[in-house]
């Protein structure tokens, strides 16, 4: 009898340690599943406030109004991580004549190493730097765009350092490496122009 007891004691002991992790399994359920809805609100709201953000910017940009446009894309920037929203930014503040500003956004881009925005960044930056008349830091950059993985705007850079040198031999270069490396640039015919011309001049 006392054994009997002893097991009914026991069976209700592990009875109790089984209700028990149960309820602290289901607490810790309920609190996973709070958290994970909780993220994708957050993120949910997040996306939406940039979408609002974004069309504001577009409003201000097509009314001209390229420094708020610029602060907005920024905004947009900040609630979801998107690089259009980035290099949208750094295009807007270089049209407001902002160029301190529109280089730091576009530099933020140049820096990701998108395979479609970083040289496209790189590229706005040199043109920048050319209207300000500093040719170096220009130059700098799209030699950036050469050295780096993707082949987006190197054609383009090699036309525009062609274009911006100041010794012929150099320039034959830049030309005909844009010939030879990219024969389907739409940058050739223009390039052999060019180069013809260097090739006549004395």
């Amino acid at each position: 009898m006392r054994h009997k007891t002893e097991d009914v004691q026991t069976l209700k002991e592990k009875l109790f340690v089984q209700k028990k992790k149960l309820v602290i399994g289901i607490f810790i359920f309920i609190a996973v599943v709070s958290c994970i809805t909780g993220f994708y609100i957050y993120h949910f709201k997040q996306q939406t406030d940039a979408k609002q953000l974004e069309y504001e910017a577009y409003k201000y940009y097509f009314q001209q109004k390229f420094s708020q446009a610029g602060s907005l894309f920024a905004q947009a920037y900040e609630k979801k991580k998107n690089v259009v929203y980035l290099i949208n930014a750094g295009y807007a503040y270089s049209l407001a004549g902002d160029d301190k500003k529109a280089i730091e956004y576009l530099n933020k881009v140049a820096s990701m190493e998108d395979e479609n925005f970083s040289n496209l960044a790189r590229f706005k930056i040199a043109m920048i730097y050319l209207k300000n008349n500093d040719k170096a830091s220009a130059i700098k950059f799209l030699n950036e765009i050469l050295n780096s993985k993707t082949q987006t705007m190197k054609d383009v850079a090699l036309f525009k350092l062609a274009k911006i040198s100041d010794k012929k031999e150099e320039a034959q270069k830049y030309y005909q490496d844009l010939i030879n490396k990219f024969p389907s640039s739409p940058m050739v015919e223009s390039a052999k122009a060019e180069l013809q011309k260097l090739e006549t001049s004395k």
